[in-house]
This record gives structure tokens, C-alpha cells and sequence, in this order.
């Protein structure tokens, strides 16, 4: 992956441009999922311009087949680029978009946002006082829209210890709002966990004497709530970048790219285009959901992070705004090529969507996910 990143941006300068992912006066709706076949160099210009690439496939002959969600709007700029997208469809012959809406319509059996009566919001309230001997509910802060950011301290005696007292595992989740199914692994984590409890799991119980867990399951509740009222491929949080009032396509910061460790180290793993699905936003640390989870991390130092993504079955590890730098696992491989390989990381893979990441160190999230 590295080398084609080389390769891209080595003869990114010989070619034509290809017009940013703008979203000036573009409604949100109307995303949609697509694929594209072109050069490497086409790949890397794409990325640099700010479409939103959530996955990209090498093929034999070299060139990139590349995951992508586009407006209308951005599709047809595409298209007067010289490129050509096809929508992404189903065993139905359905779209994306057309078939989030049929789920929608049909109801869910198993997704649910954020406001609803029942939803993810009640249920943390309701895991915290049917196991208020285990649990605390801290409201970290909240997002633009005034929705909590809540966490979830699981622990023997959760009330009564002070926080960070015991070493401390941080799991989080949905910082990318279309990715439901994160919410889904991280509420079930923490069910799991307190179940075996009530069960008396030996392992469980000692694990809750000595360690806290502390569970964030919608780190963007105003991102995660979008997707379920207006569009479902909807990723970033909600700022209003251009002040209009509206939220529209080229709005949002990504909540994984605001911290402030290595903030605009470079436009490789993050961009400073309002409309690009990586933006970095405006400032470090400038949005609430990334104070509230910053701030749980500095004043618990969690031996341990991890943090959930989807579209992908990778290992993000936080070194990977670096190049070249051996990991935890690489580490342990003596006299092997592996000492030396670099992670697939977003900072190294253009497109690459957010996949789940630990970090084995108390240092905040640096990885480019």
C-alpha cells in the first residue's frame, strides 16, 4: 500500500486536476455508494481532491478499484473529469441509498439511533441504574447540537472508586457516524461484560475488582442520529462549517482527526478541505465530542484504547501517522522483513476507511483511521 501511495503522489504533479469534492449549495441528500476503476495516479488525485473513499481494491493490472460516496453533484463533476463511476448494488439490484431506505421503511430489528424511546441514549441510563453497584454514567460534555456525550465506567464499586484509580480500558465507538455496527459491538461488549458478572464468571469478577473499563458507544450522537433521520452514509459530526444554518454535504469535522496529537502534521492522513470526509476541522481539538473523549483520556490514562471502525479488517496501531515504524507485533519478530513493514494505516492508504484500532500505550488516538 505504501508503495502505491509513492506511486500516486510521485506523478501527481505531471497530470490533470481533478476538481475538489466541493459542496457549495449541495443538499446532504442524496449519497450514494459507488465504484470506480482507474489509475493509480487518478486514486491519488481523488483522495488529495477530498472524495470521500471508503475502500480501494488493487487489481492485476495495476490499476485502483476504489469504494466511494458521492452526491449527485459530485458524480457529475466526476463524470466531466473523465471519470466513471457505477453505483454499488446489492443481490436485489438495489443501491445503497435505495436499499437503507427499504431497511428504514421495513423497520429495524436491530439498529437504533440515538433519540428514540428505547434508544441507545435510554438504554446507557437504563445499564446504569439496573447495575448501579458496577456502573457509573458520566455526561463528558455535549455535541453541537446538545445531545449528552455520555461514558459508562464498569467497575466493582464504580461509584465509590475515584476515576482512573484502578488501570483503566477505554473502548469507543461510532466516532463515524454511518457505522452503526460499531455501536452494535461496543453495546454488546458491555452487556456481555456485565452478564457474566450477574453470572459470576470468575475471570469477570476479579477482572472488575482490579481493572475499570469505560465505554463510550456513540462517541458522535449528533452524526449517529443524522444517519437515522436524513442520510444514512453520512460520516462526520455536524459542525456547520460555512455558517449557512444548513447541514449539507461539505459540513462536518472527523471526530478521529481532531485531536490534537500531530493535528495537521500533514494533508496525507487528514485535509484541510471543509468538504473532504477527513477534514481535520478548523482548530485541535476545536469540536465537543473530541474535548469530551480527549479529556476521559487525559484524566483516566487507559492502559489500554480501543477504538471501533467498520468497512475493513484491519489492525490500526497509534503509531501509524509515522512511516516505516515497527509496531507492537513487528516488534516482537526478530530478523524478519516484518521488523521493518509499515501498517496499513489512512496515513498510508489513500481512501482506506476507519477500521478498529488498539493502542497499547496511555497516549491519545493518533492513528489516521
Amino acid at each position: 500500500m505504501r508503495r502505491l501511495y509513492a506511486l500516486v503522489f510521485g506523478v501527481v504533479l505531471s497530470v490533470s486536476a481533478i476538481a475538489p469534492a466541493t459542496a457549495k449549495d449541495q443538499p446532504a441528500g442524496g449519497l450514494d455508494m459507488y465504484s470506480a476503476t482507474v489509475d493509480a495516479a487518478t486514486a491519488g488525485r481523488l483522495a488529495s481532491a477530498g472524495y470521500d473513499i471508503v475502500d480501494q481494491q488493487i487489481n492485476a493490472d495495476g490499476k485502483v478499484t476504489l469504494s466511494i460516496v458521492l452526491s449527485g453533484k459530485q458524480r457529475a463533476q466526476l463524470r466531466r473529469d473523465g471519470v466513471t463511476t457505477d453505483a454499488t448494488r446489492d443481490a436485489k439490484g438495489r443501491t445503497s441509498r435505495q436499499r437503507a431506505t427499504a431497511q428504514a421503511t421495513a423497520g429495524f430489528n436491530v439498529w437504533r439511533s440515538w433519540d428514540q424511546k428505547g434508544g441507545i441514549r435510554d438504554e446507557l441510563y437504563d445499564v446504569a441504574k439496573q447495575n448501579a453497584g458496577f456502573v457509573k454514567l458520566e455526561v463528558l460534555g455535549k455535541t453541537g447540537q446538545g445531545r449528552e456525550i455520555i461514558a459508562l465506567k464498569v467497575t466493582q464499586g464504580a461509584k465509590g472508586i475515584k476515576d482512573g484509580a484502578r488501570p483503566a480500558a477505554l473502548f469507543m465507538s461510532n466516532q463515524h457516524a454511518r457505522e452503526w455496527i460499531s455501536v452494535e459491538v461496543n453495546r454488546r461488549l458491555l452487556r456481555w461484560i456485565l452478564d457474566q458478572r450477574k453470572l459470576e464468571n470468575p475471570a469477570i469478577i476479579d477482572l472488575l475488582k482490579t481493572t475499570e473499563l469505560w465505554f463510550i458507544i456513540s462517541a458522535n450522537p449528533d452524526g449517529y442520529q443524522y444517519t437515522f433521520d436524513h442520510e444514512r452514509l453520512w460520516r462526520k459530526n455536524l459542525r456547520d462549517n460555512n455558517g449557512d444554518g444548513q447541514t449539507a454535504a461539505g459540513d462536518g469535522v472527523d471526530p478521529n482527526r481532531n485531536f490534537d496529537e500531530h493535528w495537521n502534521y500533514d494533508n496525507e492522513g487528514s485535509s484541510s478541505q471543509t468538504a473532504s470526509d477527513t477534514y481535520r476541522g478548523p482548530t485541535k481539538k476545536s469540536e465537543p465530542e473530541t474535548q469530551a473523549a480527549q479529556g476521559l483520556i487525559s484524566r483516566i490514562k487507559p492502559k489500554t484504547l480501543v477504538n471501533w471502525h467498520s468497512f475493513g479488517p484491519l489492525i490500526l496501531f497509534p503509531q501509524g501517522w509515522q512511516v516505516g515504524t515497527p509496531d507492537a507485533e513487528t516488534r516482537a519478530i526478530p530478523h524478519s522483513e516484518e521488523r521493518t513493514r509499515t501498517r496499513p494505516s489512512r496515513a498510508s492508504t489513500p481512501g482506506a476507511a476507519p477500521r478498529s484500532s488498539t493502542s497499547p500505550t496511555a497516549r491519545r488516538p493518533t492513528t489516521r483511521m
